[in-house]
């Protein structure tokens, strides 16, 4: 059976965990870092936006500034998440392309959440290319980086987030809300705990998503740390992330 590095939940900024995924990603691809899992949280809570998004177009910078909530953009693709420190959970797996269409591989990856959903009673179903609704919502999202060889996928899962705030920052587009058939955001999106009534255990959580992947893998997962090359290389990135220029500008 083979086996994939689970690194236990990590507490840090979004600067050094989007430094650790794509830290992970390139030593994967040199072929000195294994296949890797894991679930993390950022501390303080944070805004992420996708690669080709321009920041000033899709969140209120200033008030992320007044609720001093960091933004940080992902090497990743996909849309602008809100991952806060009470009610979110961000995963991430590092390992090779697989083979197949982009939709087809978010969905492989995606299923174990999608199984622990249906196992807290929730009839979550996946919505190409790379969300989860429950109820018909938005419960999860997703993005990928492919290198030469590897792959990074990493998305969120709302058990408890903060919709409020997370409206409240986004600038979000009337005309669009109006073609998918929503009065307002919150006809789109939803969270564990307002469909469930109450708010699950973070860590039950993890725990259930872990059993999930490693059943639907087929794999044997075993705790390890981050390599002494990956934190060498999680100082570099860090920089880079934390910078204006790369926030703004997409320059490393």
């Amino acid at each position: 059976m083979e086996e994939i590095r689970f690194i236990p939940t990590i507490e840090e900024t979004a600067t050094r965990q989007m430094a650790i995924d794509e830290a992970i990603l390139r030593c994967y691809d040199k072929g000195i870092s294994p296949p890797t899992l894991r679930f993390f949280k950022f501390s303080p809570s944070a805004i992420t936006m996708g690669y080709a998004q321009d920041v000033d177009d899709v969140i209120d910078t200033q008030r992320c500034r007044d609720l001093n909530i960091p933004y940080v953009r992902r090497v990743t693709g996909g849309g602008t998440v809100y991952h806060d420190l009470q009610g979110e959970i961000t995963y991430s797996i590092v390992g090779d392309k697989i083979p197949g269409s982009i939709e087809d591989s978010f969905h492989h990856l995606l299923q174990p959440i999608i199984n622990t959903l249906i196992d807290y009673d929730l009839d979550a179903v996946f919505k190409p290319y790379n969300d989860i609704l429950v109820n018909r919502k938005k419960i999860s999202g997703s993005a990928q980086r492919r290198a030469r060889i590897g792959l990074l996928q990493h998305g969120t899962l709302m058990y408890a987030t903060d919709l409020s705030t997370l409206a409240s920052i986004l600038l979000l587009d009337e005309e669009k809300l109006q073609a998918k058939g929503a009065k307002s955001f919150f006809d789109l999106v939803t969270t564990m705990e307002d469909e469930l009534g109450w708010k699950p255990d973070p860590d039950e959580l993890i725990d259930a998503m872990k059993q999930e992947y490693q059943k639907h893998l087929d794999v044997k997962l075993v705790e390890e740390g981050l390599t002494r090359e990956e934190l060498k290389m999680v100082e570099d990135l860090e920089k880079k992330y934390s910078s204006e220029e790369w926030t703004y500008d997409r320059k490393c």
